[in-house]
């Protein structure tokens, strides 16, 4: 087996400290091209948890496996594949998986040539809580790699940024707040930075967690406009769009407080059909939020 350089083929998601890969995202992706590569192994440092990877060859569906031992280990189906490898699950909420983050040390191939994917055109990001994260999709749990981010940004041929934890919101009625909504925007886990990359659209879903936990209107339009201002001066070139959430919740707030500025667009969402008996949307509502989405941009 020969060592292959990781850096190269890790998503925005992955942040660097003590030369060790880290990442407390749910969709963070590790994607390449191989030639004539049969087995591939990626080595972990992870904590006493499960950790499950989403991985797709080429166009092919996706496929979820398990972390055991600290590696993941794969055959590779073709001589020339392209690999992604998403991280749909860590067995804890995204509060712990800030501190206990899951580390990528290393990856190994058996033989062939691994080569980076690009892209030509701008990232598009998207930020939010467990919707955006792709959470409780389906009963057998969490699928960033169906979700709608994932389906838009394929949809669009663009790069997929995402910032998104379970349970987060702009007030301090969300019921976790590691990370804070800001911090996210800046890091990918605590004391280490999220690597800034050009995206020229952001979409935007926060408030289901701060209404379903009780916020004010006072309180959630004074954490919205100190979040607005924060989004400025993270994406100030980007196209940025708020999602009304899926329940309705604070739309007035919403409303007056982007116009205030002239950065944002609202979207609307009470026609989606999207069930609000739930928190999270399943698989086939995340699709008819991804063809919404794209209708609306």
């Amino acid at each position: 087996m020969k060592n292959v350089c990781l850096k190269p083929f890790l998503s925005a998601e992955w942040g660097i400290r003590d030369d060790k890969f880290m990442t407390t995202q749910l969709g963070a992706i590790i994607e390449f091209t191989t030639i004539g590569v049969s087995h591939v192994m990626l080595d972990f440092v992870i904590k006493d948890h499960p950790v499950t990877f989403a991985i797709r060859f080429n166009d092919e569906s996706w496929k979820i496996a398990s972390v055991k031992d600290q590696q993941l280990v794969f055959n590779v189906p073709s001589e020339l594949t392209r690999v992604y490898v998403m991280l749909c699950s860590a067995g804890t909420n995204s509060e712990m998986l800030w501190q206990d983050t899951v580390v990528v040390t290393s990856m190994f191939v058996d033989q062939g040539e691994v080569s980076q994917i690009t892209y030509e055109k701008p990232y598009v990001t998207f930020v939010g809580d467990s919707i955006s994260a792709g959470e409780d999709m389906a009963i057998d749990g969490n699928h960033p790699e169906v979700s709608y981010p994932m389906l838009v940004a394929e949809s669009l041929g663009k790069p997929l940024n995402r910032i998104a934890y379970g349970g987060t919101g702009l007030t301090t009625h969300a019921p976790f707040q590691n990370p804070t909504a800001i911090e996210a925007l800046w890091h990918v886990a605590e004391n280490v930075e999220r690597r800034r990359v050009e995206t020229d659209l952001v979409i935007i879903n926060y408030g289901t967690n701060d209404f379903n936990y009780g916020a004010t209107v006072s309180s959630f339009a004074f954490g919205l406009r100190i979040y607005l201002l924060e989004l400025i001066k993270r994406f100030h070139s980007a196209k940025m769009i708020l999602m009304i959430p899926f329940n309705g919740a604070f739309r007035t707030v919403f409303q007056n407080e982007v116009a205030r500025f002239d950065n944002f667009i609202i979207m609307e969402t009470n026609s989606w059909l999207i069930s609000t008996d739930k928190v999270h949307p399943s698989s086939d509502e995340h699709q008819q939020i991804a063809k919404q989405i794209l209708k609306g941009i």
